[in-house]
């Protein structure tokens, strides 16, 4: 089965609590994960969510949505659609103050022979 995972990074809010019970969070099926601490880290919250391909939306308006409400974040997603056990499809993507920051992307076919 084909899926697709969503990881939403969003690193220095001034307000964690506000990242958390935002309306975008909730609304696109995002759950929260526990984040590594350390003194030299900046506060961040890390968030995931997965479908099945077929049922897969593109959350990446939302993401720059969500960065747009909290500029002074930076919010980093990242999609990674899995095929067999392998990923098939990475995409990734950094937001600051709703404005693409750059992006990386990667594809990789696995292909077995007959």
């Amino acid at each position: 089965m084909a899926k697709v995972v969503t990881y939403l990074l969003v690193s220095n809010p001034e307000d964690l609590e506000a990242v958390r019970s935002h309306s975008i969070i909730d609304e696109h099926g995002f759950e929260g994960r526990p984040m590594e601490e350390s003194d030299e880290a900046l506060p961040a919250l890390k968030f995931v969510t997965e479908s099945a391909l077929e049922d897969h939306t593109d959350l990446e308006r939302p993401c720059r949505e969500l960065s747009e409400a909290f500029p002074e974040a930076t919010v980093t997603y990242c999609e990674v659609e899995e095929r067999f056990n392998h990923v098939e499809h990475l995409r990734s993507v950094v937001f600051i103050d709703g404005t693409r920051a750059g992006n990386i992307e990667h594809g990789y076919v696995f292909n077995v022979g007959a």
